[in-house]
């Protein structure tokens, strides 16, 4: 085997799989003594005035877009005291932050109980979009449990500034029998596909320029308490988002999106995670030199199904070169995002 087959190799063990039983778990709810909820005689702040967050420079280039969904207390003289993010974004750019400092500067009618003023926790979004100002979404007692999580692809799968799989000349078939699923794939001919068991993976593609190296493997089927088969409504959503964000196996690697998709048969639950730096400690001696010298941080999407009450992960890892620019980056970001797309469209998993 070739250092970079063992790099890449090596390199997939930073990603173990988890059921997402396992992140839900770690989900918690955020009991305050003394802090009241809007309903059975507690009447809801009135928001009195707004400050609207800024992107962050960093932020802005990784191209970062979506919500963060945020629990404060409202306290008696209508500042807002505790916060908590209970869907992120960003933290690795700076989102979550700007928008937690931007709602400590907001200010409200208290709630009241018969009159009384009292602290009221209440829920708050605030959306990013490039090239938008940002959508402040006011207060809620609560978001609606029954309300269905958005069914998206991540921003980089789905960018048409480009044909998708345009720079893809020809396909290769391939497939896999485990003795619980059938699983047929298909990859660019000019990528290579290293079949083995290690590290809990059926195998693992990988593609690599002098900017960037693009690897996509593919777990061993594991047990799974339920079945992934109809959308998420959105608090399980959370749920599992928050639970990614608690359980990373590298302390470097920072939670930025969660979402699903829908895949025939199926649905995938996916998150958009990254890190400044690949730590080379959780890679074998023989190659650590390599990743220390020669990379620059990552960039990782893992989407998670289930098939017979089995779980089965894809991890799509965009691993940059230490010479590339920030400008670079956010290129094999979103080029690497088209071919993974098309890769992920091209699974089908069957029971067997």
């Amino acid at each position: 085997m070739t250092e970079l087959s063992a790099l890449v190799l090596s390199l997939t063990t930073l990603f173990p799989q988890q059921s997402p039983s396992n992140q839900a778990a770690n989900a918690v709810s955020w009991p305050i003594p003394g802090v009241e909820r809007p309903g059975q005689g507690v009447t809801a702040p009135i928001l009195l005035h707004e400050t609207k967050p800024n992107y962050t420079a960093a932020a802005m280039r990784a191209r970062i877009q979506g919500v963060v969904v945020m629990e404060c207390v409202v306290e008696v003289d209508g500042t807002v005291g505790p916060v908590r993010v209970t869907r992120s974004l960003d933290p690795v750019y700076g989102l979550d932050d700007a928008a937690v400092q931007t709602l400590k500067q907001w200010r409200f009618r208290p709630g009241t109980r018969e009159g009384t003023p009292v602290r009221v926790a209440v829920i708050v979004e605030m959306s990013y979009t490039i090239g938008d100002p940002v959508n402040v979404r006011s207060p809620n007692p609560a978001l609606n449990p029954g309300t269905t999580a958005p069914i998206a692809w991540p921003d980089a799968f789905v960018d048409q500034r480009e044909p998708v799989g345009g720079s893809v000349s020809s396909w290769l078939e391939d497939s896999i029998q485990t003795p619980l699923v059938d699983l047929r794939f298909a990859y660019p001919s000019n990528w290579t596909i290293l079949k083995s068991s290690e590290a809990d993976r059926l195998f693992t593609l990988y593609s690599e320029t002098s900017f960037v190296t693009r690897t996509i493997s593919i777990s061993e089927p594991a047990p799974a308490p339920f079945v992934l088969s109809q959308p998420l409504q959105q608090p399980a959503l959370d749920a599992f988002a928050l639970g990614a964000s608690r359980s990373g196996s590298s302390p470097n690697l920072q939670l930025l999106q969660a979402g699903q998709v829908l895949r025939p048969g199926g649905l995938w639950l996916w998150f958009e995670m990254a890190a400044p730096t690949i730590e080379s400690r959780s890679v074998p001696a023989a190659v650590a030199d390599r990743v220390r010298t020669e990379y620059d941080g990552l960039h990782l999407w893992t989407f998670t199904t289930t098939v017979n009450s089995e779980s089965v992960s894809v991890f799509c890892a965009v691993m940059h070169r230490a010479s590339s620019t920030d400008a670079d980056k956010q290129q094999e970001i979103r080029r690497a995002g088209l071919e993974f797309g098309e890769i992920l469209r091209r699974i089908t998993i069957q029971p067997r």
